[in-house]
């Protein structure tokens, strides 16, 4: 507990164990060091390229194709409370746009509402305006969402203190052509559930009232910027940044999970995936991780 891995301790390719920092209650620190034959690296797609980066270990690959399964999120406000941070945390899905863009789309989930991050994600005029909506709407809104799967991808880098660095955008045009889509069709959603007001989380706000012109509102979503801090874009699901794959150029792991440059460590999480699934990714990371185990153990 409290103990942050910096880097991985290496010889002769082969690990001999990992060395990391012990932060005490009281502020203070100290160095620790284990010894060990074979490592896992499991920090998560974020953290696993940098611990990579800092130990000067994974090969070129390290930190790049990292895929997000960037997220839209379109509030509905309903007559009756719906009080969505009570009860399920998930629920309904929908596969109708899986494939809109050839082998790519996204999916349309209904999730709980997370006040706080909605919150931070809506349009900010003044703290008024800002109070005055979450009032208003907070209690009678029900968020969907999008989660598409990446065509472009994003990376991770180290600072000059070793902190990971997440650089990712919708240079994609095929990323932002599905984003903006699943705008349109999430607003079409909550209108077709009635929905009295639909709110989006582009920063120049862009909503809409029953009775209000509906054509004008889409294509106002349509028109929306994608430049950076225009528009709120979530992700739940980081992956690939160490990715598996035969060619040490392209891909940080082999096919077994075990670094192509560095015997005995291991990518144990999301980040070994060669590519974004496209679908909510738990079990299969679980899966991976069972069968990564499997072939350390043989």
């Amino acid at each position: 507990m409290g103990a942050r891995a910096e880097r991985i301790l290496t010889e002769d390719g082969r690990a001999t164990g990992v060395e990391a920092t012990v932060t005490r209650a009281d502020g203070s620190s100290t160095q620790l060091t284990v010894n060990a034959p074979s490592v896992v690296v499991a920090c998560g797609a974020i953290e696993s390229p940098a611990l990579l980066l800092r130990s000067g270990i994974g090969g070129p690959a390290a930190g790049k194709h990292l895929r997000l399964h960037p997220a839209a999120v379109v509030l509905g406000t309903y007559e009756q409370p719906v009080e969505g941070w009570i009860g399920q945390i998930q629920s309904a899905l929908s596969d109708q746009f899986k494939f809109c863009e050839g082998d790519f789309g996204f999916l349309i989930e209904g999730v709980g509402m997370t006040p706080a991050i909605q919150a931070a994600a809506l349009p900010w005029v003044d703290g008024r305006q800002h109070k005055e909506l979450i009032a208003r709407v907070f209690r009678f809104a029900a968020p969907f969402i999008s989660v598409a799967r990446d065509h472009g991808e994003g990376r991770v880098l180290v600072d000059d203190y070793g902190r990971a660095v997440t650089e990712w955008s919708f240079s994609d045009d095929l990323d932002s052509k599905l984003f903006i889509r699943a705008h349109v069709e999430l607003a079409k959603l909550h209108r077709a559930a009635g929905a009295k007001e639909i709110l989006t989380t582009f920063q120049q706000p862009t909503a809409w009232r029953d009775g209000e012109d509906w054509d004008a509102f889409i294509a106002s979503i349509e028109a929306g910027s994608l430049a950076a801090n225009d528009c709120s874009a979530f992700s739940a699901h980081q992956m690939g940044s160490c990715r598996m794959g035969s060619d040490p150029s392209q891909s940080v792991a082999d096919g077994r999970g075990e670094l192509h440059d560095t015997k005995g460590v291991w990518i144990g999480d999301g980040s070994a995936f060669p590519t974004a699934p496209g679908v909510n990714p738990m079990i299969s990371i679980m899966s991976l991780a069972h069968r990564t185990a499997g072939n350390m153990l043989a």
